[in-house]
């Protein structure tokens, strides 16, 4: 009998970064909040799905994941499940699901990755859109939406976010405005 894959949850928040200047002050705020800090290049393939999202990440010097997942699209904290799978052949997977179901859209970024707590910070430089900062406050099976929604709310005040500058879908939502 087969193991059904977990679906992990966690609460994000996702927001604009109007200038280079306010990027560089968030990385310091997040490196003045920890040292578990790494930079990573990162290229998303959407696919078209009927229901959420599928995207195929490839990782520089490392496996590569496809990642499904269901989030609202709506500004400030919002829940996102999700499943990964890890692949060592991204580029046959990638092939495969272009043929059977296309490809919605690429998105390429820098991706500066924090870990704080149980919370990813990500500051990331997308090409062709711009800067942002991006929180994944990664639920445990016991922690209730509301917990989460509380960290992620503690983290837009460290960090300064304002509302108006909250994004509600995804970076590939934005790039095909």
């Amino acid at each position: 009998m087969t193991e059904t894959p977990k679906t992990l949850r966690n609460i994000e928040i996702k927001a604009r970064i109007c200038d280079n200047k306010e990027f560089d002050r968030k990385i310091e705020i997040a490196k003045n909040l920890t040292t578990n800090y790494t930079v990573i290049k990162q290229r998303d393939v959407f696919f078209n799905v009927t229901s959420g999202r599928l995207k195929l990440r490839f990782l520089e010097d490392k496996k590569s994941q496809l990642i499904q997942y269901q989030r609202p699209d709506s500004e400030g904290p919002k829940l996102s499940e999700f499943l990964i799978l890890q692949t060592d052949e991204p580029e046959k997977l990638h092939q495969m699901l272009a043929a059977s179901i296309g490809v919605k859209g690429e998105v390429i970024k820098t991706r500066h990755l924090f870990i704080y707590n149980q919370t990813r910070i990500h500051l990331d430089d997308v090409k062709n859109l711009g800067t942002f900062i991006e929180f994944e406050v990664c639920l445990q099976p016991e922690q209730t939406i509301e917990i989460g929604t509380e960290i992620a709310n503690e983290m837009i005040n460290i960090f300064g976010i304002r509302k108006n500058d909250m994004v509600q879908g995804a970076y590939l939502d934005e790039l095909l405005k």
